[in-house]
């Protein structure tokens, strides 16, 4: 899934996507769920499937975004 091969479309693989997630969420601080969703098919097309949210976990799991369930949104956390 994350690991690269000679098959994989760079264009659509999670690294990618989750970096243009990463550089969307920082520049407008918070961002719902259905609108980085949106952003995300219109820089990537509909080709990227379930890598959105694959995306999204590896973000959460290295610990690089947050998610407010009560107002369905993503923030990035700054580590200092």
């Amino acid at each position: 899934m994350i690991a690269p091969d000679k098959h994989t479309d760079i264009g659509t693989s999670v690294p990618y996507i989750a970096g243009l997630a990463l550089k969307q969420i920082a520049a407008s601080g918070i961002i719902n769920y259905d609108d980085l969703k949106k952003y995300l098919e219109k820089q990537v097309g509909k080709g990227m499937g379930d890598n959105f949210e694959y995306a999204l976990s590896f973000l959460y799991l290295l610990n690089r975004i947050s998610y407010n369930q009560v107002s369905d949104s993503f923030i990035v956390i700054h580590e200092t």
